[in-house]
């Protein structure tokens, strides 16, 4: 093995990466954070392979979003929330338990995660809401722990994402939607 092999498989990597994200309709500092290229190598790789009609891709501008009303502002919207922070809890892109997070920026194989995460869940929730920016935001949130967090409910036996700041807490959304025989019947 050459030298430089290691230098452009981790190239490569960082170029499949962003081709993927691009394809999410990733903003450009969503693609430079986990890859590590500059806006201008970003830009260069879409027109190049994306800007054609046939490869069509819609660029979405501005900086990311950040707030978490929108992820949390009603039960549906709440649970299907849940799911994505679920996958990207059992894909390691968080730790629930106080342990130290896995760094994210630049780091190719969480980034690939990610995208595999966000991928699953646009398979499992029937009509999802959430884009992959308002994915990436839900991380960064909840990987923070400052205002989004889990919550168990005594009733139901769930744990659910909730506002950490809100006073008084949210319902539980599963309780908000689900009879409690039906619950009941399920324990």
């Amino acid at each position: 093995m050459r030298l430089t092999d290691d230098r452009y498989r981790n190239e490569r990597g960082r170029f499949e990466l962003a081709m993927r994200m691009i394809l999410h309709e990733a903003r450009t500092n969503t693609i430079s954070f986990w890859t590590g290229l500059s806006d201008d190598r970003i830009r260069k790789v879409y027109d190049t392979y994306f800007r054609s009609p046939a490869n069509a891709v819609r660029r979405r501008r501005g900086k990311s979003p950040t707030q978490i009303a929108p992820l949390i502002e009603s039960p549906q919207r709440t649970l299907e929330s849940g799911v994505l922070v679920y996958l990207l809890h059992r894909g390691g892109l968080f730790c629930s338990n106080g342990a130290r997070q896995p760094p994210l920026r630049h780091n190719i194989e969480l980034g690939q995660r990610f995208c595999d995460c966000y991928e699953a869940y646009r398979c499992v929730v029937p009509d999802p809401t959430l884009s992959f920016e308002w994915g990436w935001n839900l991380l960064m949130n909840i990987r923070s722990g400052d205002e989004l967090g889990l919550r168990h409910c005594a009733d139901c036996d769930t744990f659910h994402l909730t506002d950490l700041l809100a006073v008084p807490r949210s319902a539980c959304p599963v309780c908000a939607l689900v009879p409690a025989e039906a619950i009941r019947s399920l324990n």
